[in-house]
């Protein structure tokens, strides 16, 4: 019999696939899966056996939920078949071309076989993967028969294909095992334009040719034990083929057990220069050019991390494929350190203390400028006094930096001991209370405060933050101090110590969400993301600090279309735009309790104007939804969660689309 369960779950973070335990007459549990949305919704068809007493969830996958209802109801033949053909055709219409192909979710399919058109959708609905990452791997980058020959006449075909001179490192400690499985894997690569070199050591460059010998040449150094798939060198080569002026091309790359199996894989951002001073996010899966790297001149001889940071910093393309083409053994060792990082700057002449954070991870403290510019800290309040006063008193009692001035924008606070303690506050030499007597627009707050700020340096800061770290603002003044740097936002906890914020992603879980929320403070996150500065698309203006002349130049927060969510992602997404970076630094530590003074969307007015201010990011946006540069189409775009994703939006190039990200230089 076939049934449609419906219910509502609380408390979890992320999508998941659960067991519906059903409880039959005789004793016995029977589990059906089903899936749990983000917002905690459950509607699924399912046949259910005779004789079934109860259902309930299970609590599995890590996940631990309330739930708030559960319930079954049995559909009709036709009311069945036309839910089917709902969520199919909504999935013919909705879903990338590539993955209905790869699915065989076709207009013949809905109209001719629909019960397996409907099992398509539900997979490409729940973007939820269950299964090893190993299986992921062999559907998603596994060779098909035709595609070898399909990519040796892609090859054959290019003028000027790239040549690869590979070092081959062996340690002496090196096994034999582990040279002949590299070897088999350069043996095995499709692509033919490249030679091996073995040398001891560990790390090399590849020897540098002289004069016009370098057009073309491309080096790459492998360690003894590291397997490249058979598409790797194509896959550089495609990419460097469209860019041929690039400095550096880089891959995704993940782990090989002992046993040979695949798993734990990395998929990087797009170049973010600040992520690399702070750790070798690269790792060893990347090729240069060797006509640049005859100009380093043995500067960047010395490691991989050197290497690259001196390539990054020669203003020029840096490629990145966004598919995971080393395979490296369990035993790769952590890679960057403080005193590389601080010769490199030393060699930029950017002053900066670099200091050591474990785990191949570094933490740049950049120099303040000799002449402190003045910060305008910006707060919007309406009442909620303890959330205002904690904040004041910390940022007053805690806040190192000592060039600031707060503009408290009263936005028709009513309460007595609110406007009491306005008037307080009013008396302190570094403070201003302004008033803003209409109704709510967080955009309009905000661009009236910055019209009467009397800082170089703005900061957006929400009433309900508290300070934790007494050098967040150093630490924020020292980044955007810089003339590429426009925006710097900070790392946010919850009052219970776990992360609310650590920098917005744009386009996963459908507008622009925040990274990391849940874990705890010191988790690194995903690939150590968590703990190291680095470029992102957005942050939230919970706590961001920019430039007052640029705030003013670009037309301030979108007050019309966006009054109030997204408009901070929304300005940085316009900072971005305009040429100059978006960074985001853990090491500006603050308490945030979101929304505690605005609220949350309830009613029918407040729902209308939510739902307008995504269908005006999604539609002024829409290109960088679909590809977030310091995310990776490898991940779930479903959720900002960093987990695999079930329908990735990447193809190879040989099946019709491209892999490869191409940063360029914009200023």
């Amino acid at each position: 019999m076939d049934y449609l369960i419906e219910g509502l779950v609380l408390n979890n973070a992320r999508a998941c696939v659960t067991d519906l335990l059903l409880e039959l007459q005789d004793g016995r549990t029977h589990p059906l899966k089903v899936l749990v949305s983000r917002k905690g919704r459950i509607q699924e068809m399912v046949r259910l056996p005779v004789g079934v007493r109860t259902l309930r969830l299970s609590q599995g996958d890590g996940e631990l939920f309330a739930v708030v209802r559960l319930a079954a109801r049995r559909l009709g033949a036709a009311e069945h078949k036309l839910r089917q053909f709902w969520r199919a055709s909504q999935a013919l219409l909705r879903q990338p071309a590539e993955n209905r192909t790869r699915t065989g979710l076709t207009l013949k399919a809905v109209l001719f076989d629909l019960d397996h058109a409907y099992d398509i959708a539900c997979r490409l609905r729940a973007n939820v993967r269950t299964g090893q990452y190993c299986d992921w791997y062999h559907e998603f980058y596994g060779l098909a028969a035709d595609d070898r020959p399909l990519m040796a006449a892609m090859a054959a075909n290019w003028s000027h294909p790239p040549v690869f001179h590979i070092v081959l490192l062996r340690k002496g400690d090196s096994m034999q095992a582990d040279i002949d499985t590299t070897s088999a894997s350069l043996q095995a690569q499709i692509y033919p334009h490249f030679q091996v070199k073995v040398e001891e050591g560990a790390f090399a460059a590849a020897p540098t040719p002289s004069g016009e010998q370098t057009q073309g040449i491309w080096q790459v150094t492998v360690r003894a034990g590291v397997r490249l798939a058979e598409q790797a060198l194509f896959c550089l080569a495609e990419a460097i083929v469209k860019t041929p002026g690039a400095a550096l091309v880089y891959a995704d790359h993940d782990q090989l057990d002992p046993d040979g199996r695949l798993h734990s894989p990395v998929f990087k951002p797009d170049w973010s220069p600040e992520m690399l001073r702070a750790t070798n996010y690269i790792g060893e899966a990347f090729a240069c050019n060797a006509q640049y790297t005859a100009r380093l001149a043995g500067l960047a001889a010395s490691s991989r991390h050197a290497l690259l940071l001196e390539l990054g910093a020669l203003d020029l393309p840096v490629l990145h494929v966004a598919a995971p083409l080393w395979h490296v053994p369990d035993s790769a060792p952590a890679t960057g350190t403080s005193e590389i990082v601080r010769a490199h700057l030393q060699r930029l002449g950017v002053v900066a203390d670099v200091v050591d954070a474990g785990a191949g991870r570094c933490r740049v403290r950049y120099t303040l400028p000799s002449a402190r510019p003045l910060v305008s800290i910006v707060i919007p309040t309406r009442d909620g006094l303890h959330h205002l006063r904690r904040c004041i008193d910390s940022l007053i009692g805690r806040t190192a930096y000592a060039f600031y001035e707060i503009l408290v924008i009263d936005n028709q606070s009513m309460e007595p001991q609110t406007l009491a303690y306005l008037g307080q506050i009013r008396q302190l030499p570094n403070v201003r209370v302004l008033p803003f007597d209409r109704a709510f627009n967080y955009s309009s707050i905000n661009n009236m405060a910055v019209g009467h700020a009397q800082g170089e340096l703005v900061c957006l800061l929400n009433n309900d933050t508290e300070v934790i770290s007494p050098d967040w603002l150093d630490e924020m003044v020292g980044q955007i101090s810089r003339s590429d740097i426009g925006v710097v936002g900070a790392k946010l906890l919850y009052g219970d110590g776990r992360v609310q914020h650590a920098g917005d992603t744009v386009g996963p879980g459908g507008c622009a969400n925040h990274l990391h929320v849940g874990i705890g403070r010191d988790d690194p996150g995903y690939a150590g993301r968590a703990l190291v500065a680095q470029d992102l698309s957005a942050v939230t203006a919970a706590c961001l600090l920019t430039r007052k002349s640029l705030y003013q130049a670009l037309g301030g927060l979108e007050e019309k279309r966006l009054p109030v969510a997204f408009n901070d992602v929304d300005y940085c997404l316009r900072v971005r735009e305009a040429g100059l970076r978006v960074v985001w630094t853990p090491h500006a530590l603050l308490y945030h309790h979101e929304s505690a003074t605005r609220g949350k969307d309830e009613t029918p007015a407040q729902l209308r104007r939510a739902k307008s201010e995504i269908r005006y990011m999604r539609k002024r946006w829409r290109r960088e939804m679909l590809h977030d540069p310091f995310y990776n189409p490898n991940l779930n775009y479903l959720q900002a969660d960093f987990s695999l994703s079930s329908t990735p939006s990447v193809c190879c190039p040989w099946r019709g689309a491209h892999v490869a990200s191409v940063h360029r230089r914009t200023g």
